[in-house]
Parts: structure tokens; C-alpha cells; sequence
């Protein structure tokens, strides 16, 4: 479910699961897939890259790129 209609710019910027209503199985399935795309590309980072500061900020990058895709997928359709 998406936020209110009637929500501001700045309560649809923070949205919140609990704000929201339950997931679809649509997004649930998205969200799914999302993930274990992530986690692959992590896996090929945690293999292939030296340990150290660039590995730490590309894994850091990979929960945002997630944390994000996620939200899109939860966002309004005028917030996407």
C-alpha cells in the first residue's frame, strides 16, 4: 500500500512499514528478488575484492542500493 494520498512531501519522504499497509504478494515477490540479487553481488564482492576501507564502502553501498530499491518498491506512485 502506499502512503496517503493526502500525506505530505515530507511524511511520504519518511515513511515508515508501519505506516503503510501490509505488502502484496507482488512486492513481497519483488522485494525477494531484489534481495537475492543483492546478496549475490555481495557474495562476488566479499570473494573478490582485498579486505579493507573499498570492500567495507562497496558492501555499504550494496544495503543502500537495497534499503533503496525497497523503498521504491513501497513508494507512491508520484514519489518514485
Amino acid at each position: 500500500m502506499a502512503a496517503e494520498p493526502t500525506a505530505t512531501p515530507i511524511q511520504r519522504r519518511f515513511m515508515a512499514a508501519a505506516t503503510s499497509g501490509p505488502p502484496s504478494d507482488k512486492q513481497r515477490q519483488t522485494v525477494k528478488k531484489l534481495r537475492e540479487a543483492t546478496v549475490l553481488l555481495a557474495e562476488y564482492i566479499d570473494d573478490l575484492v582485498p579486505d579493507g576501507r573499498n570492500k567495507a564502502l562497496a558492501l555499504t553501498a550494496l544495503e543502500d542500493v537495497q534499503m533503496r530499491a525497497n523503498r521504491g518498491v513501497f513508494a507512491a506512485v508520484d514519489d518514485r
